[in-house]
């Protein structure tokens, strides 16, 4: 037990800098093309901090542990609403009143209501596969088209331009190598301790597994606050991530064909109540704030105690 335990914080820990890695260089590489804090958050740290939910579904189906890749998934955009998200609120103001970002929660509640629909069709296949494409195409026709809009305005505004050198390619691939190395750990300490607790996969992937590929989010998130950076970056990142973990990385396991048996009632309820908060707080001109933050925070740790019970 001892030696899974120490192999599943190894790769937590690999996890973490390969994260790192990838999102300082991917970072530079945004703001080289002219993207806004926003854009970066949402295309770029967004698809980053998602590698690692996608290594760790994608080996644990082809592994025959499809439970892991649903509870990795569900939990992970749980854990970056509620946990990252709220952390985020308490500690700073998020400010999204804007139109770009208000925008960005209309699409993370059609985003929900696939993920809902999908959960409630029991499977995963061709044509949930079909139907993520089409979503996760629309979603990045629109990102570029925003992108091609704001880069000019941005050009006008920055005199110093970012450089793209060797060092900054190795560090990407040097990212991405870790961040499936940790992922190839992650599904195997995950399933061992699993069955030494006689705890359901589901749950150890829900709670630990979800939390350890959330991780990079958190770091973002966390340095982002501290530091004072634009909170666009907070928002972005954890949207994004949301949208490529549903879209890219769960409509790909439909190449698996696979059943899915949990039920997944609290979590939807919870997905789908906070989608809708968050689409409301525009409206009604409101910021993200600490009672928000420590709103979320409780709901997560409500839904963590389901878990365990």
């Amino acid at each position: 037990m001892l030696l899974q335990v120490c192999l599943l914080t190894l790769s937590i820990i690999v996890l973490y800098y390969g994260a790192e890695f990838a999102l300082d260089s991917s970072e530079i590489v945004g703001r080289y093309f002219g993207l806004s804090p926003l854009v970066i958050g949402l295309l770029i740290v967004g698809f980053g901090t998602s590698l690692p939910e996608f290594f760790v579904s994608q080996l644990a189906c082809w592994r025959g542990h499809p439970e892991i890749a649903l509870g990795n998934i569900v939990g992970s955009n749980i854990a970056n609403l509620f946990l990252i998200l709220g952390i985020s609120g308490t500690i700073t103001t998020l400010f999204i009143l804007r139109r770009e970002i208000t925008l960005q929660f209309f699409i993370h509640i059609i985003l929900t209501l696939l993920l809902i629909g999908i959960l409630q069709y029991g499977k995963l296949n061709l044509i949930t596969l079909g139907v993520m494409l089409v979503f996760f195409g629309g979603y990045l026709w629109h990102t570029f088209h925003e992108m091609k809009k704001q880069r000019g305005h941005l050009a006008e505004e920055h005199d110093v331009e970012e450089k793209i050198d060797f060092k900054i390619v190795a560090k990407l691939f040097l990212g991405f190598t870790l961040l499936y190395g940790g992922g190839e750990l992650l599904v195997s300490s995950g399933s061992a301790l699993g069955k030494l607790f006689g705890i359901s996969s589901y749950i150890i992937s829900a709670i630990f597994i979800a939390f350890g590929t959330s991780f990079p989010e958190l770091v973002t998130a966390l340095i982002a606050c501290v530091k004072k950076k634009n909170t666009d970056l907070i928002t972005g990142n954890i949207i994004g991530s949301n949208i490529f973990n549903v879209a890219f990385v769960l409509g790909g396991l439909g190449f698996y064909d696979v059943k899915i048996e949990q039920k997944f009632h609290v979590e939807m309820y919870l997905l789908g109540a906070a989608a809708l908060f968050l689409m409301a707080l525009p409206l009604i001109k409101k910021n993200f704030g600490r009672p928000a933050g420590l709103l979320f925070l409780g709901s997560y740790v409500f839904v963590v105690f389901h878990w365990i019970s």
